[in-house]
């Protein structure tokens, strides 16, 4: 998912990202971000295969072989207001799906505000996901993504390089989820990122009390050089299961 579509970068900056999930699952991305005065516009694909299937017909007879497959093209405007310290932005995001012949295109929009109270360190936003606004679809069903509310907050500590945020998600499908996290700063080339969320219980196996603890929490670093900084991360299931990718950023 992409971040409140408010977020705002002062420096112009194109980034890559390569996330391998269980299953033989791979995702890649690309994005860039263009200012341009106090307006940044931004453009991204995000890609996820889901491999190779050996296709049978419903005799049990094989067929052949077919691609699942998920694209997303997004492309972002975010600016702030001269007299209020506020930002805000949107989102214009097209989904494109494959799986064997069936083929689906819809178009969402995604909106946002966040408040930046400088005397405390502190940022308030919001947004509002996947307003749907026009379905494409040859199969046999044409199922809107529910809407999603988000709620943050997130304050730089003053007397540690440490800066917290706290999300709270509501999705339209009645489902309600908390997420905490940290970006600790041990110097100005590297620091470390973790996070976790109320999904752990929901995700809970009740086999293991490690997996418990540790599920749905990811941990990650980021080593930055001159304009290039490059991040690796992990993220666990409760169940068990282990996701990792690394992003590359260059400032340009």
């Amino acid at each position: 998912r992409a971040a409140n579509p408010a977020s705002y970068f002062s420096e112009r900056c194109f980034s890559t990202s390569f996330i391998f999930y269980p299953a033989g699952i791979q995702a890649q991305s690309a994005s860039i971000s263009l200012l341009k005065k106090s307006q940044l516009l931004t453009a991204a694909i995000n890609h996820i295969s889901y491999g190779t299937f050996e296709g049978y017909s419903e005799g049990a007879i094989p067929t052949d072989n077919f691609t699942s497959n998920e694209t997303w093209l997004r492309f972002g405007y975010s600016s702030s207001l001269n007299e209020y310290p506020i930002r805000y932005g949107l989102f214009n995001q097209f989904y494109l799906s494959k799986f064997e012949e069936q083929k689906a295109t819809k178009m969402y929009l995604s909106l946002g505000v966040i408040w930046d109270i400088e005397k405390y360190k502190t940022n308030i936003g919001l947004s509002i996901e996947d307003l749907s606004i026009k379905i494409s679809s040859d199969s046999k069903t044409n199922q809107n993504s529910p809407l999603r509310y988000n709620i943050g907050l997130s304050k730089e500590l003053n007397y540690l390089p440490l800066k917290i945020s706290i999300d709270y998600l509501s999705i339209a499908t009645n489902n309600q989820d908390y997420f905490i996290s940290g970006i600790f700063s041990i110097s100005k080339q590297l620091s470390l990122s973790w996070g976790t969320s109320s999904r752990k219980f929901s995700q809970t196996t009740n086999e293991n009390v490690l997996k418990t603890i540790l599920g749905s929490s990811g941990f990650g670093i980021s080593f930055m050089k001159n304009d290039i900084t490059i991040c690796y991360g992990l993220y666990l299931y409760g169940t068990g299961g282990l996701v990792n990718g690394v992003d590359l950023s260059l400032k340009f």
